[in-house]
């Protein structure tokens, strides 16, 4: 008879933990294998990610300081700088939890600016013989090689194709007859630009004719794409590869703008007195996220690619930058079967 019942009862419970085996499997299937985009961003110290449908920040790799995260345009692929105490590493993402960290010793530490290209390479701008030129990570090959700065390069969803910010047609040194002289000799002793920890910086108080360019992978046939007499900078392509949303200094303040990649069809999205910039194209087409600092400090903020419906994500008196978007599966409990970083 007791034999009989430890018997039931173990038939019972093996019953019991294969059910529990089966639900949790289950769970995981779809939970794991469920993905969401994110945006991620970074304070000036660490990077952080929030979902746009439920906007609540957290760290995306706690104890890991690190800044200017860049995403692929499928969103698969994610790039960022961190500095480890002994010089600055490239991480690049490339959809699962391991990071792969990259050093760059001949640019070390004026390298700014990783773009994925594929799950194993990235190009970036880096400081050579007094100029910024693109290159790519695959044994630091020059992309571009011209007397300027070129900087902020995206890659196109297709690979084949390169947008990015350049000096090649500046007339930073030319300023307009509206100024008085004494204000015109003023500006002459100031500093055209400065290197920052996040890449150049140039003093908005020159007429700098900083524009968007075009190129080939592999930096041939360069196209200019923007003729402004002012800052244009901060391209980023849309999902689809047929349009470049970038930041603008052309009315005075920073606002945000999309343009044809074949130079037409150039549309305002923000209009305000604040600066609205940074913009990153998410990988459904659906949302572009930037940076604006109407709150009084700079958050994250979303729109529709019409400019419509823009809405604050965070709420911080921290300055926040460079938004992208990657898709992961935040796993069960956030946890579990994670394929977020």
């Amino acid at each position: 008879m007791a034999k009989s019942s430890f018997f039931l009862i173990g038939v019972r419970f093996s019953r019991y933990l294969r059910i529990v085996f089966w639900g949790i499997l289950l769970v995981c299937v779809t939970s794991c294998s469920y993905e969401k985009l994110y945006i991620v961003y970074d304070d000036g110290i660490y990077l952080h990610r929030v979902d746009p449908d439920n906007p609540r920040p957290e760290l995306l790799l706690p104890g890991v300081g690190a800044i200017s995260p860049d995403a692929s345009t499928d969103s698969q692929l994610l790039t960022f700088i961190s500095n480890n105490g002994s010089g600055q590493l490239v991480g690049l993402w490339n959809g699962s939890s391991k990071i792969k960290w990259h050093k760059h010793p001949n640019f070390d530490p004026y390298i700014f600016d990783p773009s994925p290209i594929n799950s194993s390479s990235y190009i970036f701008s880096g400081l050579h013989s007094d100029y910024l030129d693109i290159f790519s990570s695959v044994q630091g090959k020059n992309i571009t090689n011209f007397r300027s700065m070129d900087f902020e390069p995206s890659v196109s969803p297709n690979g084949n194709t390169l947008a990015f910010t350049s000096s090649r047609i500046s007339n930073s040194d030319i300023y307009t007859n509206e100024r008085p002289l004494s204000d015109r000799q003023a500006i002459e002793t100031v500093k055209e630009w400065d290197l920052t920890e996040r890449g150049i910086k140039y003093n908005t108080y020159r007429d700098h004719n900083i524009d968007i360019f075009t190129a080939n992978i592999d930096g041939t046939n360069t196209v200019r794409m923007t003729f402004a007499r002012a800052l244009d900078h901060q391209p980023d392509w849309s999902h689809d590869g047929d349009w470049i949303v970038f930041s603008s200094l052309r009315h005075n303040n920073s606002e945000i703008f999309k343009i044809r990649k074949d130079g037409t069809g150039l549309k305002r999205l923000t209009n305000n007195l604040h600066n609205d910039g940074e913009p990153a194209w998410s990988p459904d087409g659906n949302s572009i996220a930037f940076t604006s600092d109407r709150s009084g400090s700079k958050n994250i903020h979303v729109m529709t690619p019409d400019g419509a419906n823009q809405i604050q994500l965070t709420n911080t008196l921290s300055n926040l930058h460079s938004p992208t978007w990657i898709k992961c599966s935040p796993g069960i409990f956030g946890k579990v079967g994670t394929t977020c970083p």
